[in-house]
C-alpha cells in the first residue's frame, strides 16, 4: 500500500470515529480556551467590562490529507441590569468538506452577585447545529488491494441522506473573585472558576445510529491572573468531558507587557503520566493597548503531537484574535453608564 493510500485509510478511520455507531462524537476544541470563553461556558458572557469580539482558527494535522480546520467568531457585551448577550457561530470542516459542522448560538448571561471582590454569573444559550456529509468521497479499507491500491468495489452501503439540523442548548455558572488590593502595584490576582454543561437535551444525531443521542458535556475550568514583580503570570486549566472522551489542559502564559509566551500540556486525564499526554502547546502573544479602554490580544500556537499520531500527524495549529473595548454598553451610552456606576462594581485586580 502507498504511503497516500495509508493516509487516506487513516483519515477514513478517524471519520468513521467521529460520526460512529456508538454515540460518541466529540466536539470540536481549541488549545487557547481562555481566548475563546463563550464556546465553553455561556456564564462568561460578558464576564468582564464592555464589549469583546473573538476569531480563532484551528488547523489540525497539517501533513494528514483532509483538512481538519475549525474556525469560531464570537462578540459579547454588558447590557442593562446586571445582564449579559452574545453571539457565536463556529465551523468544523473534516476530509476535504466530506464532513461539516457548523453551529451558531444566542448567549445571556445575568450577574445575581457583584462586589467588589467578588463576582458569580449564571448563563444559558440556545442555537442550532447543521451536519452534512458527502459520502461519495469516503474512502473504506475493504477498497484497498495490497498491490493495485484503490481497484475494488466496497460494501459500506451509505444512508439516505447527507445532513441534518437541530436546536441545542447549554447552561453553565462562573465564579471570578480578587485578592490583593486593586490600587496596589504589584501582589494582586484575579481567579475566574466556570462550570458548563452542553448538549442538555441530548438531541439526535444523523450520522450516529439509530435511537442514539447527542452525549452531555461538561467541563470545568479556571484560570488566574497574577501580577507579580512586574509580570503577569496566567495558569489555568480545562478538564472535558463527553461520554467516555476526555481531555485535560493545563499551563500557564507570563506576559511581560506586551509580550507573552506560554507553555500547556494536554493529557487525557487527569493522571499527569507522561504515557497519556497527548500534545505540549506552545503559545506566542501580542497584547496592545490603544488607549485606556481599548486593546487587542493575537495569539498563535502550536501543539505539538506527542501521541501514537505523532509520526503522520505531526502538529497543529491555531490563531486567535482578541479586541476588547470597555467603554462599549449595549442599550446604554457610556456617559449614562459612568453615572449609574455602582460603589461595589467589581473591577479585576488583574486583567490579562
Amino acid at each position: 500500500m502507498t504511503g497516500k493510500n495509508k493516509y487516506v485509510v487513516l483519515l477514513t478511520t478517524i471519520l468513521l470515529i467521529v460520526f460512529g455507531q456508538n454515540a460518541r462524537a466529540q466536539d470540536p476544541n481549541f488549545s487557547q480556551f481562555y481566548n475563546n470563553p463563550i464556546y465553553y461556558n455561556p456564564s462568561m458572557t460578558a464576564i468582564g467590562h464592555g464589549l469583546a469580539w473573538r476569531a480563532n482558527a484551528r488547523n489540525l494535522w497539517g501533513p494528514v490529507p483532509g483538512k481538519f480546520n475549525t474556525y469560531s467568531a464570537s462578540v459579547d457585551a454588558e447590557a442593562l441590569n446586571k445582564t449579559g448577550l452574545g453571539l457565536i457561530a463556529y465551523s468544523d470542516v473534516a476530509g476535504e468538506g466530506m464532513l461539516r459542522t457548523q453551529g451558531a448560538y444566542i448567549h445571556y448571561s445575568y450577574r445575581p452577585l457583584e462586589t467588589k471582590r467578588i463576582i458569580v454569573q449564571a448563563g444559558l444559550s440556545g442555537g442550532f447545529i447543521h451536519k452534512s456529509i458527502d459520502w461519495s468521497q469516503l474512502n473504506f479499507s475493504d477498497q484497498y488491494d495490497e498491490v493495485f491500491g484503490n481497484v475494488k468495489p466496497t460494501a459500506f452501503v451509505a444512508p439516505g441522506y447527507n445532513n441534518v439540523m437541530y436546536p441545542d442548548f447549554a447552561t453553565g455558572a462562573t465564579v471570578r473573585f480578587n485578592a490583593g488590593k486593586a490600587e496596589s502595584r504589584d501582589k494582586k490576582m484575579t481567579t475566574t472558576v466556570g462550570l458548563s454543561f452542553h448538549h442538555l437535551t441530548r438531541p439526535k444525531d444523523a450520522f450516529i445510529s439509530d435511537g442514539q443521542r447527542l452525549p452531555v458535556k461538561w467541563l470545568l475550568h479556571a484560570n488566574t491572573g497574577i501580577l507579580l514583580n512586574g509580570l503577569v503570570y496566567a495558569p489555568g486549566f480545562i478538564f472535558e468531558r463527553q461520554n467516555k472522551f476526555q481531555t485535560f489542559t493545563i499551563g500557564a502564559n507570563v506576559m511581560k507587557s506586551p509580550v507573552f509566551a506560554g507553555l500547556w500540556f494536554r493529557n487525557r486525564s487527569f493522571n499527569l503520566g507522561l504515557k497519556s499526554y497527548d500534545s505540549f502547546i506552545f503559545n506566542l502573544g501580542l497584547n496592545t493597548l490603544f488607549n485606556k479602554t481599548t486593546r487587542m490580544r493575537v495569539t498563535y500556537g502550536y501543539d505539538f503531537t506527542i501521541s501514537r499520531l505523532k509520526t503522520s500527524a505531526m502538529g497543529t495549529h491555531e490563531l486567535s484574535i482578541v479586541f476588547e473595548f470597555d467603554d462599549k454598553v449595549l442599550f446604554q451610552s457610556v456617559k449614562d453608564k459612568r453615572r449609574q456606576k455602582s460603589k461595589n462594581k467589581f473591577k479585576e485586580c488583574v486583567n490579562f
